[in-house]
């Protein structure tokens, strides 16, 4: 690929041992090469593709993509992440000088009681945000002009990434996310712990099989119900947790430790 469409974030050359970099000098450095990166990228007229190397630095370009946000930021969150600064007090200020936020949950991202309860003061600050079962691809678009994608990663971290504006590639990662975004469920800001009855253990099982992904034949089969009286029983916990769908029924219930 030539340098001119993908170039690599490498570290400086070593110097000489008099000239020897103190710590903060190559911090400085790497502060302006990813600011280098975020701005030419976005203000280049021409299309543009460029590798990022290291989760660190892939977590800072993400940072600082968003910082400079106008209009729009929409993401798909799913493991594995990488190492940045909070991302929490930045989209409270971008939120509150009016970007939007579009936030698509891969179902594992919200397994965690740490990530619900994030997302739900995100929620209550205006973020719009929706679950999929299984999202294909980690995603971060801004302002419908620049995007991050992973390009090769592990279980545990993302080892490179590649920066995208003004390409095909670019608008077919907009369009799958909006096609995501179609199908998944919404969630919503609820009060809380509002709901305090705990559920019998009958109930535990239903949800449990609801979280999973079960249909409604299925969990009557594995509870010796009948599929009416199993679609009941599910729209009943539903009602209960105030909730609208399948997906948020199950999100809810783990909030409220019931599962």
């Amino acid at each position: 690929m030539p340098s001119t469409q993908a170039e690599m974030l490498r570290p400086a050359q070593p110097r000489t041992a008099k000239q020897s970099p103190s710590e903060r000098e190559i911090r400085t450095n790497a502060g302006r090469t990813v600011d280098s990166v975020a701005r030419s990228a976005r203000t280049s007229r021409e299309g543009v593709l460029r590798i990022v190397h290291g989760a660190e630095c892939i977590g800072s370009v993400a940072h600082r993509l968003q910082r400079d946000a106008t209009r729009v930021v929409r993401g798909v969150v799913k493991p594995p992440y990488v190492a940045t600064d909070s991302l929490d007090a930045l989209e409270c200020h971008k939120l509150s000088e009016g970007v939007d936020y579009q936030v698509l949950y891969d179902r594992s991202a919200l397994s965690h009681r740490s990530q619900l309860d994030r997302t739900s003061r995100m929620l209550q600050l205006g973020e719009q945000a929706r679950v999929v079962h299984l999202a294909p691809v980690k995603v971060l678009l801004v302002d419908d002009e620049i995007g991050l994608l992973p390009l090769t990663s592990t279980s545990q971290t993302i080892d490179s990434a590649v920066l995208l504006r003004g390409s095909t590639m670019l608008s077919a990662m907009s369009s799958v996310f909006d096609d995501l975004w179609r199908l998944a469920a919404p969630l919503c800001a609820n009060g809380g712990d509002e709901v305090t009855d705990a559920p019998s253990e009958e109930e535990r099982w239903i949800l449990s099989l609801l979280a999973a992904g079960a249909t409604d034949e299925a969990i009557g089969r594995h509870m010796g119900f009948s599929s009416r009286t199993a679609h009941r029983r599910v729209r009943e916990l539903i009602w209960r947790l105030g909730v609208q769908t399948r997906f948020q029924a199950g999100v809810r219930a783990v909030k409220l430790g019931w599962l």
